[in-house]
């Protein structure tokens, strides 16, 4: 059974222009299919916002993140899924920033190595976790604990 397409797309931006650097919202809306598939895209300063992402995956194109490390140019191959999307302003009366020290930093970069990664695992594509937050230019998930058991 194929897996229904979340709502929303959230990558870093890395193209020339007025959007460098800043988080893409790509919103293809509840029904896909109503806008021919063209998703409301913004734009988000990472200087300005934090986004709490709900019930997220990690998603790549391996073809392309492949290309990318062996040397050619890079294009977009990599992405965060997601229901759910909340914008916290940092200049609003009531933000608190992100607390990070429970968090574990996902990262991608298809020039060190082709799948989303952490400190402590090398390919966490296609990883699901149900709270993600970007700090700054950060991406951070929750990280699950396995019940330890009592003998």
């Amino acid at each position: 059974m194929r897996k229904k397409k979340k709502r929303f797309q959230v990558r870093f931006h890395l193209g020339k222009g007025a959007n460098y650097m800043c988080w893409q919202v790509k919103d293809f809306g509840v029904n896909r299919a109503a806008n021919n598939g063209r998703p409301n895209t913004d734009y988000y300063a990472p200087s300005n916002v934090s986004l709490e992402l709900t019930n997220c995956t990690l998603k790549n194109s391996p073809s392309t993140a492949m290309k990318i490390y062996n040397g050619q140019s890079k294009t977009v191959c990599a992405w965060v899924e997601c229901d759910m999307i909340d914008v916290h302003y940092k200049k609003s009366p009531g933000f608190k920033g992100v607390d990070t020290k429970n968090l574990r930093k996902y990262k991608y970069n298809p020039k060190k190595n082709m799948h989303w990664f952490t400190c402590k695992q090398t390919n966490v594509d296609n990883k699901d976790l149900a709270k993600m937050h970007t700090n700054n230019r950060a991406l951070y998930g929750q990280v699950s604990k396995v019940p330890s058991k009592h003998i």
